[in-house]
């Protein structure tokens, strides 16, 4: 339980009597957000919240909660994960799932205190070490992407037209190599070698992404208002590319660099 004010004897009392019923489960004690609640801790929770959906599927509402009923049986793999602070408690409910520790909410009141000026959330310091894995990802995907776009439009100029076998020639060309640059960010930095047989799969998901790529672009390309040069296709990639982005991660989160589930007794 913090100790910054913002939790009673009995929000405590009625997260125990929940975790009593359930005590193999991860009580947490959520907060009901108004207007009233100070802008930092809106902005933070928000942001948590909507990661933790994207990550792990789960909806929580109080990411930031310092109301929490740990079972023990949890205990053994907390005391081995890295980062501390904000960080620390925003990997205890990402990691949940894979401990299988189901989370579940307990309401409790909202206090704040002149303006929570006693909470030791750090907005950018705090923030950016709780989304540290997802930046990585997307700095992963950013780099891939100029390398990506980088040697498409250089491909198609040197083809000097952008019809269908052209644009499949360029994707083939330019995703090659961001792929062998993305696969290795991703295995070694994001997802910190997890996963197993993660080259196979990653192949596979690069063919598929690649085909569909090359097919959508000139897709795209066609219905997009006609133009000399490469720009029209390079904007039409760049954008079926970012929705593929948002499904690559799914898949390689959920997929290909997933972890073992592993069993806390």
């Amino acid at each position: 339980m913090d100790s910054d004010g913002q939790h009673t004897v009995a929000a405590l009392a009625s997260c125990v009597a929940t975790f009593s019923r359930q005590p193999q489960q991860l009580v947490i004690g959520v907060r009901h957000f108004t207007n009233a609640v100070p802008f930092r801790s809106q902005f933070g929770n928000l942001l948590t919240s909507g990661l933790v959906r994207l990550l792990t599927h789960q909806n929580i509402s109080d990411t930031q909660t310092g109301l929490r009923v740990i079972p023990i049986r949890y205990i053994p793999a907390l005391i081995r994960f890295p980062g501390d602070r904000f960080e620390f408690e925003f990997d205890m409910l990402l990691q949940a799932k894979k401990y299988q520790i189901k989370v579940i909410e307990q309401p409790i009141p909202t206090i704040y205190l002149d303006g929570n000026s006693s909470s030791h959330f750090r907005v950018i310091r705090d923030s950016i070490a709780i989304y540290a894995r997802f930046f990585k990802f997307a700095a992963s995907g950013l780099i891939s992407f100029v390398v990506d776009i980088s040697l498409f439009y250089l491909t198609l100029f040197i083809l000097g037209n952008h019809v269908l076998n052209s644009i499949l020639i360029a994707t083939i060309a330019s995703r090659v190599l961001s792929s062998i640059v993305n696969y290795a960010i991703n295995h070694r930095v994001v997802f910190e070698h997890a996963g197993q047989q993660t080259l196979l799969k990653y192949a596979g998901l690069f063919i598929v992404q690649m085909l569909a790529s090359g097919f959508l672009t000139n897709a795209l390309t066609a219905v997009l208002p006609a133009s000399s040069g490469q720009i029209v296709p390079t904007i039409a990639k760049m954008l079926v590319d970012f929705m593929l982005f948002i499904i690559s991660y799914q898949i390689q989160r959920d997929f290909i660099f997933k972890e073992r589930t592993q069993h806390v007794q």
